[in-house]
Formats: C-alpha cells, sequence, structure tokens
C-alpha cells in the first residue's frame, strides 16, 4: 500500500524519481515506528503522540511532515500536521516588537516572533479527550506576511472520548533548541549581528524568548527528528537554489514575484538564522531521538 502513496506524493509534489527510494529506505520504517508509537501511547490513555522534526532551512522538513502525513493517514490514523511557521505573529504585531525591541524584529523567522501562547493553546486542544466542538489548525500565509484567516485554517472534528487527532506532526527549524550561555552571545557571529546589532540587543531578546515558553512547547514532543545539514554553509545554498526555482516557477504571478529575493538578499536574510542553526547543529544530533544526516544534495545519507 505504501509504494502508492508515495508514488502519488512524487507526481502530486513534482518530486524527483529518485524520491521513491529514499521514502522507503528512511520513512517507511519512521511511519511503522511511529505506529507502534501511537498505539503505545494510545494504550497508555497519553494519545495523540506528538512528534517534533527539527531541521535548518531546505532540509526537507515540511516534504518529510506531508509524507508522514500521507503514510499514516493511509493507515486510517488521524493526523494533525502543524509547523512552527504556522504561528509567526502577523505584521503588525513584529512592527510593534520592531519598535519596542529592535528593528530586526520585523522580519519573521526567530524566537520572539512567534505566538507561542498560540501554539501552546492548539497543542492542548489536540490533546483534548473531552471536546465537543472542531479544532482548527492555524496556517500562515507568506505570499502576505501575515496569519490566513481564522475561517480558512484546517479542521478536525471531534471525537468521541477520543482527542481530535491520533499523531501530531509539528516542525520548526529550531525546535527543541536551547538557550545559550551569556558568553555565547557575547560576541556576533556574522555581519547582520555586527552591523545591526552591535550591542547585543536583538539577539539577548531572542534568546530570552527561547528560554521562556519556547521551552515549554519544545517539552511537549514525545519524540524528536533531526534533518541534520553537513554545516551552516550548505543553508545559504539550498536557499538560493529555492529563490531560483520559484523565480523560474512564478515570475509570471506578481503577487509572488514581488516576494522572491536576489542573492544579496538571501544572503542577509539567512544570517537572522545562522546562530541558531549553528547552535542546533552542534545541540541536537546529542538531543534528538533520531538523527538524519544529509548530504549536500539535500538527501538523506546516514539515520542514527
Amino acid at each position: 500500500m505504501h509504494t502508492h502513496v508515495i508514488q502519488r506524493f512524487i507526481d502530486s509534489h513534482a518530486l524527483p524519481h529518485h524520491f521513491a527510494d529514499d521514502a522507503e529506505r528512511w520513512f517507511v520504517p519512521l511511519s511503522d515506528e511511529l505506529m507502534a508509537a501511537f498505539g503505545r501511547s494510545n494504550t497508555m490513555g497519553k494519545s495523540p503522540f506528538v512528534l517534533g522534526i527539527s531541521g535548518c532551512q531546505g532540509s526537507g522538513k515540511s516534504t518529510a511532515c506531508e509524507l508522514l502525513e500521507s503514510l499514516l493517514s493511509a493507515q486510517g490514523l488521524v493526523v494533525a500536521r502543524l509547523s512552527l511557521d504556522d504561528f509567526y505573529f502577523s505584521q503588525q504585531r513584529r512592527r510593534v516588537l520592531a519598535q519596542a525591541v529592535h528593528p530586526l524584529f520585523a522580519t519573521r523567522g526567530v524566537p520572539g516572533t512567534h505566538d507561542i501562547d498560540l501554539a501552546l493553546t492548539t497543542l492542548a486542544a489536540l490533546r483534548d479527550n473531552d471536546r465537543s466542538d472542531i479544532t482548527a489548525l492555524p496556517r500562515f500565509d507568506k505570499t502576505t506576511d501575515n496569519p490566513l484567516p481564522r475561517e480558512e485554517w484546517p479542521i478536525l472534528s471531534a471525537r468521541h472520548n477520543r482527542p481530535p487527532a491520533d499523531i501530531v506532526l509539528l516542525e520548526g527549524w529550531c525546535l527543541g533548541a536551547t538557550p545559550q550561555s551569556e558568553c555565547e552571545l557575547a560576541g556576533a557571529c556574522n555581519s547582520l549581528e555586527r552591523e545591526e546589532d552591535p550591542e547585543g540587543l536583538w539577539r539577548g531578546f531572542v534568546n530570552e524568548q527561547l528560554a521562556g515558553d519556547y521551552q515549554i512547547l519544545f517539552s511537549q514532543l514525545d519524540r524528536l527528528i533531526f534533518l541534520a545539514a553537513p554545516s551552516f554553509d550548505s543553508v545559504l545554498t539550498w536557499r538560493i537554489r529555492q529563490e531560483s526555482r520559484l523565480r523560474a516557477r512564478e515570475l509570471h504571478w506578481a503577487p509572488l514575484a514581488s516576494e522572491l529575493m536576489n542573492e544579496a538578499q538571501v544572503e542577509r536574510f539567512v544570517q537572522h538564522f545562522e546562530r541558531l542553526t549553528k547552535h542546533c547543529l552542534a545541540l541536537l544530533p546529542s538531543i534528538a531521538d533520531t538523527v538524519f544526516e544529509l548530504d549536500t544534495n539535500q538527501r538523506i545519507v546516514d539515520r542514527r
């Protein structure tokens, strides 16, 4: 059955043919493990099982989540798929933050630019056995840089004496990250920090936010998977490659074309994520339950 699921997934996402081999080798066994983990969780009255998938930009988190959703749904489970990106603050909320704390908070991405209260509330609703109404899953529209209207969020229906979902898949670029020490924060890690955050106010506030409710959210995970890039240098390469593909595919569509970045803009944008991405690359292999190692072509080459 999973062979047909994988092929439909490849066709619908226009993925290369080698993705079928990768899916069979790495994600079918993982979906079987998640089925077993759900069974244990359900038996213990702790349903749903919450899986976190962490990895830098371009590591394939979203694709992995969507594939797992397809594989698990085909086996009869109700899956709630979420991204940390779904909980970004609106442009207006970030403007207020930029004025009150630091101008760099106008750009979404780092801890402090997410509505973690909403994330915790959503996760609590997905764990609730006694819900009698629908559960809405927040979504963010990157073309408008704002959350989608609530009426456009996907919904899960209530189930008698059961939580709305059997398994929750939550992916995010800094999922599982811990705060850094004052010593680690002292020096700038790139030109963005040197030129636009010389006093460390932005990175200090990011770290403070990460130490707060983000840790409460991360503690809700039953299992954490980390997609480990070869190095931070790969992130910039992958992001530039992604922009090039988007430009070639969507340049005719004005709303998206206006959002596309040139190489210099991509380089500056990625620097917002550099500090915590490097921190995750050093930290998460020893914390995550499963680590998938990626090569420079974004393919998984090992699991540990």
